[in-house]
């Protein structure tokens, strides 16, 4: 592990030859992270209310739950690769803000579902929204970070998601639970709402990618990125093995915590949210310092770990230690394969790159979570969340034979340097 971490080391400093740090922190930074934060937190809103609202309407466990879950990032494989176009073409305001306003649509439309199956297109119209909306501002965040603080600026873009959920969900499922589905739903759309408003305040030049909310490229020329772009394959599959974890956690927590009589599924992600925030902090300046390796592997075995201790909780403290490894390992993760997969991308490809790194979100949280009904339907729901810990170990051990083989930690001249 030493040898592979000293392979992957990148020789970046914090300051500029005439000694000053360079700066993260502008208006722009912050408020991209206000926006981040509140599309999240109009997302993850609806994690503990959806599911039991379908069962409410009358839906199966093993039917209807799986392809609500499923349908809202199955839209996804197909939008966010033009998303990583539109971004460069358009501009990232213009997408972020049409991600923000749509995911708010989305909550508000699920207040007038007549029944489980409405919940399909109408989860599916919010998964176009959560597509677009952070790919935009995941660029932002990466074209406004100088290089050697590039690790650091996505762990507090990171660490602006786990804000959201830190709170949203508990909030959500408080408010379904004493005032009622709309009154959830519409707390949902309103956050969403807040980050259509700071949206509306960031500066949006298309000049190029000199200019960190730049949308072309320095001369003038508007040649659209591929769809996928190859640089971002690798760490692609890798957060893939992570999001396959996310499926039974977003379709079957609060049916665990019921069986189980595990309390409020909400406090899960609040400690999730509150672990991997501090392990963000720490994280970002890790992988900056010693590479994406130091941070990625440790979070892969972390998260496995969280899996099966969830997988044997029988009572409440079990389940928040299962979502204290699964947020430490989410906190090392998210910073490590960001920051590698901008290492790896040409200039013109960023925002390509970015789409292809979250199509890992989809294929893996929402095709798995299709791929998880079957298997709850015959080795209960308990056992799903073991199942996945599995796939994290495999991820894990797929970056160690893939950097070993080929190590990909080190920024290229001419690639993303900016």
């Amino acid at each position: 592990m030493n040898g592979l971490i000293r392979r992957l080391r990148i020789p970046l400093t914090t300051r500029t030859r005439s000694g000053h740090r360079e700066r993260l922190w502008t208006k722009d930074f912050v408020l991209n992270l206000l926006t981040t934060q509140f599309i999240f937190a109009g997302y993850s809103s609806t994690l503990t209310i959806v599911p039991t609202f379908a069962i409410d309407l009358g839906g199966d466990p093993a039917l209807h739950l799986p392809l609500i879950v499923g349908a809202f990032g199955v839209i996804g494989i197909f939008i966010r690769p033009f998303g990583g176009q539109w971004v460069y073409v358009l501009g990232p305001k213009r997408v972020a803000l049409l991600g923000a306003i749509i995911v708010a649509l989305g909550s508000l439309s699920c207040i007038f579902a007549p029944n489980p199956w409405w919940l399909i297109p109408m989860r599916t119209l919010q998964g176009i929204g959560l597509a677009l909306g952070p790919l935009a501002t995941w660029t932002i965040a990466a074209n406004l970070a100088p290089l050697s603080r590039r690790a650091e600026a996505m762990a507090y873009t990171g660490n602006s998601i786990g804000i959201a959920f830190l709170y949203a969900p508990l909030v959500a499922s408080f408010l379904y639970d004493e005032a009622g589905a709309n009154e959830a739903f519409l707390f949902s759309a309103l956050s969403a709402a807040v980050a259509v408003a700071t949206c509306l305040l960031l500066s949006a030049y298309r000049i190029g990618f000199r200019h960190p909310l730049g949308s072309g490229t320095p001369g003038g020329e508007r040649t659209k990125p591929p769809l996928i772009a190859r640089s971002a394959i690798f760490p692609t599959l890798i957060l893939l093995s992570y999001t396959f974890t996310t499926a039974p956690a977003s379709t079957y927590l609060p049916l665990l915590t019921e069986e189980k009589d595990l309390g409020n599924p909400g406090l899960f992600y609040t400690v999730f949210s509150l672990v991997s925030m501090l392990a963000m902090a720490a994280s970002g300046p890790i992988a900056d310092r010693f590479g994406r390796a130091s941070v990625i592997v440790p979070g892969m075995i972390s998260v496995a770990l969280g899996m099966f201790v969830v997988n044997a909780s029988s009572v409440r403290s079990m389940l928040l230690s299962g979502g204290f490894l699964a947020g430490m390992g989410a906190g090392m993760l998210q910073p490590g394969l960001q920051s590698l997969t901008v290492d790896r991308a040409p200039m013109r490809e960023r925002s390509a790159a970015m789409a292809t790194l979250q199509q890992a979100w989809d294929v893996g949280g929402s095709l798995g979570a299709f791929a998880i009904g079957p298997v709850q339907a015959n080795v209960g729901t308990a056992n799903t969340f073991g199942l996945t810990g599995i796939v994290a170990l495999v991820g894990a051990f797929g970056f160690i034979i893939g950097n070993a083989k080929s190590p990909t930690g080190l920024p290229t001249r001419g690639s993303s340097e900016s």
